[in-house]
């Protein structure tokens, strides 16, 4: 029989995954309002005052890694060592210095610091335990607050930026948005989106995936099975991208609704754990061909299956796109 308890911890569990979620998410929404602009634009024109992109990328990451430290803090009894940065003056001091620090950076290491701050927050989110992520702290000078609210504050602060970026990009001349960006930023995109759905994914109970629908009447299981059979026309692509050939393709895609009920057709029968499979190991080939685009590979110009002109770095972009897009149907299946 299932207890009381077991309903908390079932619960408690559930909040933190949709914690994770909402960090996953509002970091993917971020970094996809800088696709498609050239580095020279990301470094050199303000967002807000004399805030570029690549600041606020280290601003995004100094602020996880002071949180991370705090948390830390408390995870090994050092409560008593935090300090007071509640004041607004000393906030404003404290992103004056990381203004400073990032103006010495170019915008692949200002990328980098914003990674690597995210993953150790994350890291330090991992090691605290329900009950203590919860439980109201007392600080030295007597603030009362608990650490899923500093939690909270990760995700609000992207979304917050985000905002701040989505308006900055439309005011960017149309030109500006359509470059050849920097390659390592569209794989931060790439990799973001993908854990965006996987982090929504994870909050459906293993007993729904095939019956719960969460796009449409798809389930999670004919959603993955979607994102498969699209990104399968990617790897096409980028086989023969990284094969110094303009990519061509046998199958032409002039319906969508007609091409997407097709293939759900040819997978209602499959099985979880096959579709998942396939899942995992074409996104493994289509990283890998990624990895070995050259230059001229991704601005190589070509003609999609659906008849529209791309480029090898905007055919990539297409793939971050649609995970982005159908998490947003898995969130609002889920009411978050």
């Amino acid at each position: 029989m299932i207890q009381a308890d077991d309903i908390q911890d079932l619960e408690t569990q559930k909040s933190r995954k949709a914690l994770l979620a909402c960090l996953a998410g509002e970091r993917a929404n971020l970094l996809r309002q800088l696709r498609g602009i050239d580095e020279s634009v990301l470094c050199s024109v303000p967002v807000s005052d004399r805030w570029t992109v690549r600041d606020i990328l280290v601003h995004l990451g100094s602020w996880d890694a002071f949180h991370s430290e705090r948390m830390s803090m408390i995870l090994n009894g050092r409560i008593n060592a935090i300090r007071e940065l509640g004041e607004e003056d000393a906030v404003d001091a404290r992103n004056a210095e990381i203004l400073t620090f990032s103006r010495n950076l170019t915008l692949e290491p200002a990328l980098a610091l914003c990674l690597k701050e995210r993953s150790g927050f994350l890291a330090t989110l991992a090691r605290i335990p329900d009950e203590l992520l919860h439980r109201e702290i007392e600080l030295p000078w007597g603030w009362r607050t608990q650490m899923i609210q500093w939690t909270e504050w990760r995700y609000q602060h992207d979304a917050g930026h985000a905002t701040e970026l989505n308006a900055w990009r439309n005011q960017l001349d149309q030109v500006q948005t359509r470059q050849i960006g920097p390659v390592f930023l569209l794989r931060a995109i790439l990799k973001a989106t993908r854990k965006e759905f996987l982090a929504l994914a994870d909050l459906i109970d293993e007993d729904e995936r095939t019956t719960r629908p969460v796009c449409g009447v798809w389930t999670l299981k004919d959603l993955v099975g979607h994102l498969t059979d699209w990104e399968r026309v990617g790897v096409a692509g980028l086989r023969q991208l990284v094969a110094g050939e303009t990519p061509e393709f046998d199958e032409l895609i002039t319906d969508f609704d007609t091409w997407n009920d097709a293939h759900a057709a040819v997978r209602h029968n499959q099985p979880w754990d096959e579709v998942w499979a396939d899942f995992m190991q074409t996104r493994g080939e289509f990283l890998a061909l990624v990895d070995q685009m050259g230059e001229a590979d991704w601005q190589r110009p070509f003609t999609a299956p659906w008849d529209s002109q791309i480029n090898g770095y905007f055919w990539v972009n297409v793939w971050a796109g649609h995970d982005h897009e159908h998490a947003a149907d898995v969130r609002n299946a889920l009411g978050l």
